[in-house]
């Protein structure tokens, strides 16, 4: 009982459904492409990321996305620009899993959606790209499934 108990736990938990967690811890916004993720050894299922403000960003029209860039490949954005100029310190943001849709939520919320599709990422990077010189911070949550075995996550 003990090893399925802990097994029925862990669904309801998320562990299972979500994947693994890797966090980074926040950082300032440069104004330019920062990575958060580096991805080895395979390709990933993305199930969820999040990323926390922890500091409020700049009164000035910012926007930011999540761009995914293969070791070799073709970069692609995992979501449109979203402006976060009137977020608040605590507001959670997030992602569909759809590349065209504009990062999560379109308004300052504590609230966010839950990613409704998984993202299949390859080898190399996921980074945030930002217009944002030195303003604000975020802090980023990262859960996701190996896809292929051997496949691994550290925060950049």
């Amino acid at each position: 009982m003990g090893a399925w108990f802990r097994w029925l736990r862990e669904i309801y938990l998320g562990r299972r459904i979500l994947g693994q967690t890797t966090e980074r811890a926040t950082a300032v916004l440069t104004g330019a492409t920062n990575d958060l993720f580096t991805i080895s050894g395979g390709r990933i299922l993305v199930t969820q990321i999040l990323g926390e403000i922890t500091i409020v960003m700049q009164a000035l029209a910012s926007s930011i996305r999540l761009l995914a860039t293969p070791t070799t490949g073709t970069p692609r954005n995992m979501c449109a620009n979203l402006l976060v100029n009137a977020y608040a310190e605590g507001d959670i943001l997030g992602i569909t899993g759809v590349n065209t849709d504009a990062m999560l939520p379109p308004a300052s919320s504590g609230v966010v959606e839950g990613q409704t599709l998984g993202v299949i990422v390859q080898e190399g990077v996921i980074s945030l790209v930002d217009n944002l010189a030195n303003t604000g911070s975020i802090r980023w949550t990262l859960k996701w499934i190996p896809f292929d075995t051997g496949a691994a996550v550290v925060a950049a």
